[in-house]
């Protein structure tokens, strides 16, 4: 009996390990399958990614970026288009480029002349991005279409021009800026130096009280109205404090305008030391 016993132990345990070694197979069998078929649907996805974006490449023109210099400076009609994202486009973007971010193309491109051209700027040579830009001006109707080959980064790379927000923690920032304080300026302005004052505030903080004979160009706006800024003479910047100013400062050195100083102690120190003030 207890032989019998045994042996009935024992195929019970080989049954059991028989059939966990089946449940197992069929289980690695069917992951595995899973896997072949994400991976292949990956592929195709792929596959398809990539043929889109071929097609959608051959609506649009490459320009190196030697090339798109070239046009620039040439005074050619260019309407630059930057698709990176707004903190990107603020913190360093190419002159006169305007900033559309690929997640708003569709709904800000409408307003747009068909007729003129259009050079599309993203962050780098990642064509998915740039295919998508340039297959939503073409679906709209939009012919004259290019695009930067290797974004913004290759442009960066190459040394062309670029006009920065202005970073107070960037050494080349700072080295591009120079200073004067409240009192030298008000030394100035009583001698009646060839100087312009422009007061890069918002224009209700500027209604309400101003340095004399101060103009108001508001910060974000200083790069589309550069030419009414005088270039002859010195250019004082002021802000409240010295931030406006410096990142004011900043912009105009890359736009290559370099006769500028930015207010070290700003308005605020203006009006404690009681120097005059119009409205």
């Amino acid at each position: 009996m207890n032989q019998f016993a045994q042996n009935k132990n024992n195929n019970a345990l080989f049954i059991g390990i028989s059939l966990i070694l089946v449940i197992f197979l069929i289980t690695f069998m069917r992951v595995s399958y899973s896997e072949n078929q994400n991976q292949k649907e990956k592929e195709e996805s792929s596959n398809n990614i990539e043929d889109e974006v071929i097609a959608a490449m051959k609506n649009a023109t490459k320009l190196s970026s030697d090339e798109l210099n070239k046009k620039i400076n040439s005074k050619e009609p260019l309407n630059l288009i930057d698709i990176r994202e707004k903190s990107e486009f603020e913190k360093e973007h190419l002159p006169n480029s305007v900033n559309t971010p690929l997640s708003e193309i569709k709904g800000s491109i409408g307003i747009l002349e068909k007729n003129k051209n259009y050079i599309l700027i993203d962050a780098n040579s990642f064509l998915v991005t740039t295919a998508y830009a340039i297959k939503t001006f073409s679906e709209l109707g939009f012919k004259n279409i290019s695009y930067l080959d290797g974004g913004f980064l290759n442009w960066k790379n190459n040394y062309y021009q670029t006009i920065s927000a202005g970073d107070p923690k960037s050494f080349a920032d700072q080295s591009k800026v120079n200073y004067i304080n409240s009192d030298k300026l008000k030394e100035m302005s009583d001698m009646k130096k060839n100087i312009t004052i422009i007061d890069v505030r918002k224009s209700a903080e500027y209604g309400e009280g101003h340095i004399k004979n101060a103009i108001n160009i508001f910060l974000e706006d200083i790069e589309s109205k550069q030419g009414e800024i005088p270039t002859k003479g010195r250019i004082i910047l002021y802000g409240n404090d010295s931030l406006g100013a410096f990142q004011a400062a900043v912009r105009l050195f890359d736009m290559g305008i370099f006769n500028v100083y930015a207010l070290s102690d700003g308005f605020n120190a203006w009006k404690s030391k009681q120097y005059e003030i119009a409205r």
